[in-house]
């Protein structure tokens, strides 16, 4: 009995699949056409923005959050983080004792006075700022404590997550360091997995782009990203090598050309630039040449000890480059 039962629905299944065979047939080719040509979805629709109150760092780091979120209706957490352990100066310096417990009690109760007006400060003007754009609902505010590493780690590993990251060049002390990155830049840049977009001095809309390509991992991961994210596709993107001969090799003209048309299939326009230079003096100079808005590259691919010995270009051409720029881990 269960037999006939499970035959005659067999029976009954071959009949519908046999009756609407046309209809199955050109749905399921319409609904394969539609997937592979829609474009990818964009996956950076979360910002993290780094705040220090610094000028005019900050304001360029609001600016460029604000071109992104209207660029690819992103949402963003701003923050900001006081360091618990500037309270500790004092006392610590204070070896003779002279200074005493109450003075100095007193005088940290007065730095946490002026700590918490300078967040009351910091906060008026992001959501002002904000507000005047029209994000003022895209955007939530946050105060942490502790250190700047930590607290990105804390936004990235939270379950919202984080999808970029975004930083001013230097700090609160840019005016008397011109020429140096903020203190904790290298280590948030490390520590963390997410893509950094390195904020300039002053912002400007991105209408140029230039990708340092190299093979590595790193740069593969900008790669990725490039062709996740379709709000920069109407910029022209160079896609730029450097290398110590004069023409570069078989091997490294393919690895070139097969990144030039996985740009291309997703949507860029894309040159190639071939440079024989060193790469910190070819990269930062053609990027100053040639009015580059941002140049994206991986970070910190050589270990710490050569990065001890000879340096860091990652670093380098942070320091050497006016523009903005976008990092990948």
């Amino acid at each position: 009995m269960f037999e006939k039962v499970f035959l005659g629905g067999e029976y009954l299944l071959f009949l519908l699949l046999f009756r609407y065979k046309s209809f199955i047939i050109k749905n399921f080719i319409a609904f394969f056409t539609k997937s592979l040509h829609h474009p990818p979805m964009d996956v950076t629709k979360k910002l993290l923005v780094c705040v220090d109150g610094s000028l005019p760092y900050m304001e360029s780091c609001l600016k460029h959050a604000e071109w992104l979120m209207k660029t690819m209706r992103a949402t963003a957490d701003i923050f900001y983080v006081t360091d618990a352990h500037q309270f500790d100066l004092a006392m610590l310096g204070d070896f003779s004792g002279s200074l005493g417990a109450q003075p100095y009690q007193r005088l940290c109760e007065q730095l946490r006075q002026i700590e918490k007006e300078k967040v009351r400060v910091i906060q008026e003007s992001v959501e002002k700022f904000f507000e005047k754009a029209g994000l003022a609902s895209q955007i939530s505010f946050h105060h942490e404590h502790g250190s700047l590493v930590d607290s990105c780690q804390k936004f990235e590993n939270s379950e919202v997550g984080v999808d970029l990251i975004l930083l001013g060049k230097r700090g609160e002390n840019a005016a008397f360091a011109a020429e140096h990155l903020g203190a904790n830049l290298e280590r948030v840049v490390r520590a963390s997995s997410r893509p950094c977009w390195i904020a300039c001095r002053k912002f400007a809309p991105i209408q140029k782009m230039a990708l340092a390509y190299d093979g590595s991992p790193s740069v593969h991961h900008g790669l990725q990203f490039l062709i996740r994210s379709p709000f920069l596709k109407k910029i022209p993107i160079d896609l730029i090598y450097v290398c110590e001969e004069d023409n570069p090799s078989e091997e490294v003209q393919e690895m070139l050309d097969t990144a030039k048309k996985t740009l291309q299939k997703g949507g860029y326009e894309v040159q190639v630039v071939c440079l024989h230079d060193d790469i910190g003096d070819g990269i930062s100079n053609y990027v100053s040449k040639n009015a580059i808005d941002l140049l994206m590259m991986g970070a910190y691919g050589h270990g710490k000890i050569r990065h001890l010995l000879i340096g860091s270009i990652t670093t380098e051409l942070m320091r050497r480059c006016k523009n903005s720029v976008l990092l990948f881990r």
